[in-house]
Parts: C-alpha cells; structure tokens; sequence
C-alpha cells in the first residue's frame, strides 16, 4: 500500500504507518456522528417540511439524508486516500477474483432476501422500513429513486467501512483486531436503529470483513449490502400494501 509521509520526525516510522488508520478510524467515526445528527435534526426536518409540504418532505428528506451519507462517507474518504497518496486498489477499489466475488454474492444475496421476506413483516420493522414514509403504492419514479440512492449510500458506506476503515487497519494490526474496531464502528453505526440491527450488525459485519479480506476488494460487502436494503425495503413496501390493503 502506499502511503504519504507526513511525520516531521524522520526518527518516528511508527508515526507514518500509524497515521492512516488513525485517520480512517476517526474520519468514519466523525462521518457517522455528522451524518447521525443530520439524521436527528429537528430544525432540518423542519426546513424541508416548510419548504416541500410535509408528504414531499417525506420523500426528499430521506434522498437528503442519504446523499449526506454519500458525502461524508464515500466523498471525503476518497478525498483523504487521495491526499494521502493512498492506492486506492489497495483499499478495496481494485477489480479482481471475480468468481468468488459473484459467486459469494449470488449466494449471500438470495440468503439475505429471503430471510427479508420473513423479517419485514414484523412490527417494528414496518414501523421504520420503507424509509420514505408515503402511502404504498409508490410511483415508479420513486421506486427508481429510493433503489438507487439507496445503492449510492451503501457504495460511501461500504468504501468507508470495509475499504478505507478496513485495509488502512491491517496494515498495522492483524486481522482479528481490525476486525474487532470494523465490527465496533459498525455497530455502534445501527444504535439508533435498534437492539436487533446491532446484534445483527456484529455476524454480518464478521463476513464481510472476511469476505473482504479474502478477495481484496469492498465488491461483495458493498452488491450484499445492496440485496439486504432492496430486499427489506421491497418485502417492508409489499407488508405494507397488505396491511393497508
């Protein structure tokens, strides 16, 4: 991998090998914290309300958030390896092992989606799920939408997560303790969400971690992740529709 040296000490090696993961880890956690508070700000979910009406609002609130998301996760990560001449193949970007990569992704995607189908019915699944909160059916240039910025958040969190995060840790510390912080970061990244999305958080944020590790690449992590917020949001909207159907 490829770093810049940015100790004055020429004495103090440590000091650069160290210097990005302290930089990946306190980029994401400040990125999450950013992105939490937007999330959470009255005064924000007010601005839009008065400015869209309040069920527009519900719609391009949700396309905000995400997009805050894009930003600081994937935008200024990348803007961080870059200025620290860091590969950017080298933190997951590469394209390579491309059988493993589909086949782990065939395999887990359809996993995930059926495990939706049966988790999306639960009560306090649809009290939060589908995100944008309008009347089910949704037109389809709304279904377009929400599918693909769902896709562009989860391409940020990812490169941020198990690319960024992930690969400027192993460079100084071994696998299991990168990732023990990567799984941390995740779970406290689903706080908000629930006691059962930080339980879950830690299974899932094992495998691709390991997943990633095996095939050098964020691919997987990122088409699974995809998988599980299509298929949740999908089975969430077709539970919705019976329910009010």
């Amino acid at each position: 991998m490829v770093y810049g040296s940015h100790c004055r000490n020429p004495q103090t090696a440590i000091c650069n090998r160290m210097s990005p993961a302290i930089l990946s880890i306190s980029a994401v956690t400040l990125a999450y914290c950013i992105y939490y508070f937007a999330w959470n700000s009255p005064s924000l979910r007010n601005y839009f309300d008065k400015k869209w009406g309040e069920e527009n609002a519900k719609i391009y609130w949700i396309y905000f958030v995400r997009w805050v998301g894009v930003f600081f996760f994937g935008i200024v990560s990348l803007a961080i390896c870059l200025v620290q001449g860091i590969d950017l193949q080298a933190v997951g970007l590469g394209f390579k092992n491309p059988t493993p990569t589909l086949l782990w992704t065939l395999g887990l995607g359809t996993v995930v989606v059926v495990l939706n189908y049966f988790a999306a019915r639960a009560p306090d699944n649809l009290a939060m799920y589908p995100m944008i909160r309008t009347p089910v059916p949704w037109p389809r240039r709304l279904r377009i939408n929400s599918a693909l910025t769902w896709a562009a958040y989860l391409l940020a969190y990812e490169f941020a997560f198990r690319g960024f995060l992930f690969f400027t840790c192993l460079e100084v510390m071994d696998l299991p303790l990168a990732i023990t912080i990567n799984v941390s970061i995740y779970m406290l990244a689903h706080v908000a969400k629930g006691w059962k999305e930080v339980v879950g958080a830690v299974p899932l944020g094992i495998v691709l971690c390991l997943l990633t590790y095996q095939t050098g690449t964020i691919w997987i992590a990122f088409l699974v992740h995809v998988a599980m917020a299509w298929g949740n949001e999908g089975w969430s909207y077709y539970w919705t529709g019976k329910a009010h159907g």
